[in-house]
């Protein structure tokens, strides 16, 4: 479900260049991005007076601020997110391989469908020759982490 959607709106929104720009995607599907200062939430989505609404914490890296975009885009389209419901706040452990909250799990599978798309990261890997997660994260501008588990929910180690 998270992959299909993921690529239904890189269909629509993606330039198809390299790295998937997470903050153009929420403005292409009529998003407001709002940046977050203090240490305690990396993260949020809301619905503000009927505007769909992504946080991101601007002291975090720049891989973790993109991850986080993309997570947040994820709980809208997934909807998760409703006018009635109260923000879906994530600190750095919604983005953990341990965490167990479904909308948390079927959110980090959106933000990797959405930043590493699964033709993408094929071509990389099978055309282009690339096998080094540390190259293929530095190309696609996520973490290690993240790369490495891409790689291993698409079979391909």
């Amino acid at each position: 479900m998270e992959e299909a959607l993921a690529k239904r709106i890189l269909d629509a929104h993606w330039d198809k260049l390299l790295p998937v720009r997470p903050a153009d995607i929420a403005r292409a599907l009529g998003m407001q991005i709002d940046v977050l200062d203090g240490p305690e939430l990396s993260g949020e989505a809301e619905i503000r007076d009927g505007q769909q609404v992504i946080k991101f914490n601007r002291n975090e890296s720049t891989n973790r601020q993109r991850f986080t975009m993309a997570h947040e885009i994820g709980h809208h389209v997934l909807g998760h997110v409703t006018p009635f419901s109260p923000a879906r706040r994530d600190n750095a452990g919604s983005f953990s391989s341990g965490n167990h909250d479904w909308q948390e799990v079927q959110a980090n599978r959106f933000a990797a469908a959405l930043l590493m798309p699964k033709l993408a990261v094929e071509t990389l890997v099978y055309r282009e020759g690339i096998t080094n997660i540390s190259r293929l994260a530095e190309i696609l501008r996520v973490s290690e982490a993240a790369m490495y588990y891409r790689l291993k929910n698409l079979g391909m180690l």
